[in-house]
């Protein structure tokens, strides 16, 4: 049975190849060159991984990128990544919000919708937070800074499950926050 992550590795990879409309760059790559052949789909297998669904036009995703920035900053020496996903259509509007507003953390180009389709993406942002194992353990709708220290939480508890298992998949209990 595949993971979640590895199907959204897998979807990555075939958004890459199949549809000229997408791209991948990391942080600072404001050109958005095709990294694909730089893409190693196990890369993220040990990791707590936190995926972004976000837009240019989405107000609550201005707020949330500084956040996602010391969240990469805190926990990313400890197995930690975040993969945010950009849902405009035009890339131009996402280099602008870029400027603005940088990103320290890998980014994703999804100009035709593919993924949030697959993942049913029904606000802007939407978020997944996936074990070691690429199990998704909590699901984010919408970003409010209230919220910022129940995600830190729900961080540093998949990162003890790992340590505390070593070699074990995480038995936590999914959840979802509204």
């Amino acid at each position: 049975m595949r993971t979640p992550l590895k199907q959204l590795l897998s979807s990555l990879l075939l958004l890459a190849v199949s549809s000229l409309g997408s791209s991948i760059a990391t942080a600072g790559d404001s050109e958005h060159n095709n990294l694909l052949d730089q893409l190693n789909l196990e890369q993220y297998h040990g990791k707590v991984v936190y995926v972004d669904f976000w837009a240019s036009w989405c107000g609550p995703c201005r707020q949330s990128f500084p956040v996602m920035n010391e969240l990469q900053e805190a926990y990313g020496e400890d197995n930690f990544v975040i993969i945010a996903i950009n849902e405009d259509s035009e890339p131009g509007a996402a280099a602008q919000f870029l400027q603005q507003y940088p990103a320290n953390f890998t980014i994703f180009y999804d100009q035709n919708g593919e993924l949030a389709k697959y993942f049913k993406v029904d606000a802007m942002p939407t978020s997944y937070l996936l074990d070691q194992t690429g199990a998704a353990k909590y699901r984010h709708r919408g970003f409010r800074q209230k919220d910022v220290a129940k995600l830190e939480q729900q961080i540093e508890s998949l990162l003890s499950d790992h340590s505390q298992n070593a070699g074990t998949s995480s038995t936590s209990n999914s959840g979802d926050t509204e």
